[in-house]
């Protein structure tokens, strides 16, 4: 995957999760779980999970190189909580530079892409 084809697919990522993040996650088939006991719960709430699991699935290839990019690139700033969209931005860079070598972001783009499109098929 060469350099410009990655920044699109983290753009196109980001505009996935921006729209995902908003929706509500239906439970077992019994419709929306916002009105379930008062629990509201969006995608945008596994937010930390994602990356979770983006740096566990980093941690077993034995890629130092993509721990070491997430945690200088995905923590916010302030809570030191995982950013999703901040991860993506790096990762799409500013006019298609990634601030990521191409190795990392192939494996952290295509992970996520995985991931985001899955969420997409049982939500969108």
């Amino acid at each position: 995957m060469e350099r410009p084809a990655q920044a699109d697919t983290a753009r196109q990522l980001l505009e996935v999760w921006q729209r995902l993040a908003r929706q509500h996650v239906a439970l077992g088939g019994a419709g929306c779980a916002c009105g379930t006991g008062g629990v509201s719960l969006q995608l945008g709430d596994f937010e930390q999970d994602i990356i979770d699991f983006l740096l566990d699935h980093a941690e077993r290839q034995g890629r130092a190189d993509a721990i070491a990019f997430l945690q200088a690139h995905a923590v916010r700033t302030g809570d030191g909580l995982w950013d999703l969209p901040q991860l993506l931005v790096a990762l799409g860079g500013e006019g298609g530079a990634s601030l990521a070598s191409p190795e990392v972001s192939e494996l952290l783009l295509a992970r996520l892409g995985k991931t985001l499109n899955s969420f997409a098929k049982l939500h969108g």
